[in-house]
């Protein structure tokens, strides 16, 4: 056999921790499937270009834990106060819907007989150490402390006490260290 028929040897490097190209979305920031179309979390329309995420760099400094609870005023099929504990950074609040697969995080179905609520009806985020609460062009609106609508879109940070009314379902916050009013 000639030199110049044996195969030249491979070096095999080390693989770097990578994944497979994803898709972050504008508004949310939630990391989707490179072929998906729409958000996952909010429904908003994906940038077309993917995003190689390398998993060993660092993306975030943490400003330190929030402890915060929603405590849903039960009417409807559901009676009493139920608390729903925020641990997410994102969390959606809506109606579930099985026709278009809508799955929110916070889902009011039981506490809207009349469907106020919308199926993407608002994110709850945190934000540097705040609870911040965005409409996300809801039809019924979002309200805080009743008499404050929000508009679409806009961050509206969250005190212990606040009261957030999802259409005509009534909820409170619950921040844990936060100054009740």
């Amino acid at each position: 056999m000639k030199d110049q028929d044996r195969a030249t040897p491979i070096t095999v490097y080390p693989a770097t921790r990578k994944e497979q190209p994803a898709r972050i979305c504008s508004r949310c920031f939630a990391r989707n499937l490179s072929g998906e179309t729409f958000c996952k979390v909010c429904g908003d329309e994906l940038p077309i270009a993917g995003v190689d995420l390398d998993l060993g760099v660092t993306r975030r400094v943490d400003v330190g834990e929030l402890k915060a609870t929603l405590l849903i005023h039960g009417i409807g099929d559901v009676g009493g106060d139920v608390a729903i504990d925020l641990e997410k950074d994102i969390s959606l609040v809506g109606r579930s819907s099985a026709v278009d697969t809508a799955r929110p995080d916070i889902d009011l179905s039981a506490y809207d007989e009349s469907q106020y609520v919308s199926r993407r009806h608002a994110f709850i985020l945190r934000r540097q150490g705040a609870l911040v609460v965005e409409d996300l062009e809801s039809v019924n609106g979002t309200f805080v402390n009743v008499t404050q609508q929000l508009a679409p879109h806009v961050l509206t940070p969250l005190r212990d006490g606040d009261e957030i009314t999802f259409g005509q379902t009534r909820c409170t916050v619950r921040i844990a260290g936060g100054t009740a009013k």
